[in-house]
């Protein structure tokens, strides 16, 4: 491949702005579209088929989070496909079409909370807490709560083992 000359890589440069600028768009269609069907209709293989598509570079993560908020679909991230799930009853194509899908962050990427995995990392942080406080930088209140939740996860992976173990 011959070095294009300064002019040709400027439009080359313009060309891709504009394809992309383009793909985005396009996206954005495909994307809102295959909410309309999930809700309508039940029907997410749109959405899974446009996620297929998409080249691993595009913010993938993004799409995902604009399904799952504004369509009925709930990424399954270990088998990195979509199921569906009810979570709303109306359309309105004009208002997603301008919400960029590209702006949906994928820390919105929810399908599955972890009750243990949630309360193990706020007792974590009290712990943390307790011991900044030990210094006098930091002043904890209503400790007692933390004793109580304590003893609560203590007597709950008690019986988890038990059950467990029966």
């Amino acid at each position: 491949m011959a070095l294009l000359n300064a002019k040709d890589l400027e439009s080359k440069i313009a060309q891709i702005g504009k394809t992309a600028g383009e793909l985005q768009s396009e996206i954005q269609i495909a994307a809102v579209n295959a909410i309309g069907h999930s809700i309508e209709n039940g029907d997410i293989r749109f959405g899974q088929k446009l996620f297929d598509v998409l080249p691993s570079g595009v913010r993938r993560a993004s799409l995902v989070a604009f399904l799952e908020k504004h369509g009925n679909f709930a990424y399954l991230k270990d088998e990195k496909k979509f199921a569906y799930y009810k979570a709303q009853t109306s359309y309105d194509e004009v208002a997603l079409l301008a919400t960029s899908w590209a702006s949906a962050k994928s820390e919105n990427i929810v399908s599955e909370y972890d009750v243990q995995d949630m309360f193990d990392k706020l007792m974590k942080r009290i712990e943390s807490a307790i011991k900044k406080s030990g210094d006098g930088s930091v002043k904890v209140l209503n400790t007692p709560l933390y004793d109580y939740l304590q003893e609560a996860q203590d007597r709950f992976n008690a019986e988890r083992e038990f059950v467990k173990a029966a």
